[in-house]
């Protein structure tokens, strides 16, 4: 029972591999393989190993492989949908630049600066960082003010 595996080459994610492809298998790297080369080695000749064991053992593999490469390739879709929203983010966030923001302070009391930049910070939220060295989540801000023109 052999079965040719290919990628598909069109959901690569830049590093050159494919969220979506499988890989084949070669003998050496197969451990179902090995252990039923080393059953049949050491099998008896009054007593052989029944092919239904080995059909069993065979689908519980290749069932356990499947779920393997689906687990891999879902972390690699989880990643690359984070990738994804904090781009967003970042791209919501620079709407903001130059814009006077209003938000809750310290105090309870609304507060407002200015946006001089966006970022991601360690966990992954989006920040801004606000005149007079100001730093707030974007979820505290409650308001958006265009500034004036001067003329």
């Amino acid at each position: 029972m052999t079965s040719s595996t290919t990628g598909i080459g069109s959901l690569s994610t830049g590093g050159g591999t494919s969220v979506l492809s499988t890989s084949q298998t070669s003998y050496n790297d197969n451990p179902f393989l090995r252990l039923l080369t080393e059953q049949l080695k050491n099998q008896t000749p009054l007593e052989p190993v029944d092919n239904e064991a080995f059909m069993n053992q065979m689908a519980s593999y290749t069932t356990m492989q499947e779920q393997r490469d689906l687990n891999s390739n879902m972390l690699k879709l989880l990643d690359y949908q984070g990738v994804l929203a904090r781009a967003q983010g970042l791209g919501q966030g620079s709407a903001l630049l130059d814009k006077e923001v209003s938000f809750a302070g310290a105090d309870g009391t609304a507060e407002t600066g200015t946006v001089q930049s966006v970022y991601i910070d360690q966990l992954g939220d989006i920040r801004l960082k606000l005149d007079g060295d100001r730093d707030i989540g974007m979820r505290e801000v409650i308001g958006i003010t265009s500034p004036e023109e001067t003329a």
